[in-house]
């Protein structure tokens, strides 16, 4: 939680000693949507965290890299006075496949990325129709990685399968399952028919790779069944902003779906798709508990309905220009540890989510908590 907050320091000092000794170091995606910015370690739990990774300082800091050996393993300096303790870490290293190209002569790095160790993700429309109305959420960058050329606007269902097939080769525990993402098309449908293609391309040449989606309520919601019967596992309906006064500052455009819409939604999802396979990704930073708001009793009305709450701390990603918050570190503790007891409390197990953001856990600790309260029992 420490570093998913703060974040990681290298200094240039030691990253031109890296580099002089082979070690090219990556600092991660800069645009797209969600938590990017960062680059994916793995701690000896098998635990992953993607962490942004700051130059020489950052005022909230605590954890400083002092050297990365031959194998990825990480030694870690702790600054002086901090309570944080050194853990065993790993930087996991950037796929080799990146460097390929496919048949269209496209990188296959531009098609899809490997989060985490285990998990291929992509963004089937790198549009959102909220970007053409100057309507998009403040924290997003989903169109920077497509202007700075390092994606391609569309993929296919032959692209994804090609692009799973090479990752396999490169490391059989790649691609072991799928996160799809999509901008909201102008389209009724919202993209869903995109998906449907896409998973049903899929599914002919992986019958049984778990699938994960993401999406706004849909204006029809036997969409549900057409998605889960086509292939999809597990299915993402986002939220992010739980007070109702930032979210009409913050997603301007998505803000006119109400709060209702969303239960709606998600309790057909869980009709569909079943317990503990469905997700709203929730940030941190905007909303706080001395600002009025309840968040903690927003947040327990949407684990009752039986949703998992994907919370992790809003970041700062280039070509924003809205000032993103920070979330201090021990407010995202004590929260993360609430989120993980009252999925205990309703039944909720983010253990048994099949694919996607949950199971990854890259970006939220939601797996460590709910491990460690119930280990603890």
């Amino acid at each position: 939680m420490e570093l998913l907050c703060n974040g990681i320091i290298i200094t240039e000092k030691t990253l031109d000693r890296l580099e002089k000794a082979g070690h090219s170091f990556n600092f991660g995606r800069k645009g797209g949507a969600g938590p990017a910015g960062g680059r994916y370690f793995r701690f000896s739990n098998g635990s992953i965290a993607n962490i942004p990774i700051y130059i020489d300082k950052h005022p909230n800091s605590s954890l400083m890299i002092k050297d990365i050996d031959g194998n990825n393993n990480v030694k870690l300096k702790v600054k002086e006075g901090s309570n944080i303790l050194p853990v065993s870490m790993q930087l996991i290293p950037v796929p080799d496949f990146y460097r390929l190209k496919n048949s269209q002569d496209i990188s296959y790095q531009k098609i899809a990325l490997m989060h985490g160790d285990r998990t291929l993700a992509t963004t089937l429309n790198q549009r959102c129709r909220y970007w053409r109305e100057n309507q998009q959420c403040k924290f997003c960058a989903l169109e920077f990685s497509l202007n700075n050329g390092a994606t391609i606007e569309r993929k296919s269902g032959e692209q994804m399968v090609e692009t799973i097939q090479v990752a396999r080769e490169e490391d059989k525990d790649f691609a072991e399952h799928l996160t799809l993402t999509i901008g909201t098309t102008e389209n009724p449908d919202k993209g869903m028919s995109d998906y449907l293609e896409v998973i049903k391309d899929i599914r002919k040449s992986y019958p049984n790779i778990p699938i994960h989606i993401q999406i706004e309520p849909m204006n029809d919601t036997i969409w549900y069944s057409k998605i889960h019967a086509a292939g999809a596992n597990t299915i993402g309906i986002h939220l992010e902003i739980l007070d109702p006064e930032k979210r009409k500052e913050i997603c301007p455009g998505k803000n006119f779906i109400p709060y209702t819409t969303y239960i709606e939604h998600w309790k057909k999802a869980i009709e569909v798709f079943g317990k503990n396979q469905v997700s709203s990704f929730i940030l941190t930073g905007f909303d706080r508990l001395d600002d009025g708001f309840d968040f903690r009793k927003k947040l327990k009305e949407i684990v009752k309905v039986g949703v998992l709450p994907l919370i992790t701390p809003v970041r700062y990603l280039a070509g924003v220009e809205y000032k993103i918050p920070e979330t201090p570190s021990q407010y995202f503790y004590d929260l993360i540890l609430y989120a993980a007891k009252l999925c205990e409390k309703f039944g909720l197990d983010p253990t048994k989510n099949q694919a996607g953001c949950i199971r990854c856990g890259g970006c939220s600790p939601l797996l460590d908590a709910y491990n460690l309260i119930t280990e603890s029992k």
